[in-house]
């Protein structure tokens, strides 16, 4: 067996493990802008790093997704390289753990067990500060959106409207539930400044990304 397909099926005896006990992971291979946009959108709780990434190293990806404070995730770095600058590099990159490989699987999945259980389990439950759906990006700590590679600022109200759906992709809002969720209040005289707030988003990002339920309210198209 090579070492390539060794290291595959530990990370889909890893994955399998930990999805069984309700966790999601993720095992990147890849810098892409697709790869990393669908950890942004899936957001991990756990993440499987190989050093020897496609179109970088997993220790410039892992510093990425973690100087951008995206992704509130465990990464788990591994490989079967171990000299104490790689380690040393991993770790300075936001590394949670380095481990050496070959390992046994079980070995493997009891390392990220235990680190799970030093962790905060706040960090499981807490939400992305960067959101990704298509060509859209939405960055809640500088509230900022981008569209493909031009930004726009939305007033707040808008822009935790937008958060809002994108946070929730399945979910159909009323107009009651958003002023509820966006403005903190029980009720509004005047729900329908919803309708006005999501035209004006439409106007900036375009008509097809919120759609219209009928009788209902909004959600992600």
């Amino acid at each position: 067996m090579s070492i390539f397909s060794s290291n595959q099926n530990l990370l889909s005896d890893t994955k399998n493990f930990f999805q069984k006990e309700g966790f999601i992971v993720d095992t990147n291979s890849s810098a892409g802008e697709p790869e990393v946009n669908r950890l942004y959108s899936t957001n991990p709780d756990i993440i499987l790093l190989d050093l020897e990434i496609i179109n970088t190293d997993g220790i410039e990806l892992c510093y990425r997704l973690t100087t951008e404070n995206a992704l509130n995730a465990f990464v788990v770095m591994f490989s079967a390289r171990f000299e104490d600058y790689v380690q040393v590099e991993a770790f300075k990159a936001g590394a949670d753990a380095f481990i050496e490989l070959p390992i046994n699987p079980r070995v493997f999945q009891k390392k990220i067990l235990a680190l799970l259980k030093r962790k905060p389990q706040n960090r499981i439950d807490s939400v992305p500060k960067i959101l990704s759906y298509k060509n859209l990006k939405i960055d809640r700590n500088r509230y900022l959106i981008v569209i493909d590679s031009d930004e726009i600022s939305l007033p707040r109200k808008e822009f935790e409207m937008l958060y809002l759906l994108l946070k929730n992709p399945q979910k159909v809002f009323s107009r009651a539930e958003i002023y509820q969720q966006v403005w903190n209040k029980i009720a509004s005289n005047n729900e329908r400044i919803i309708d006005v707030h999501i035209r004006k988003i439409r106007e900036k990002i375009g008509e097809k990304l919120i759609k219209t339920v009928k009788g209902v309210g909004y959600q992600l198209a």
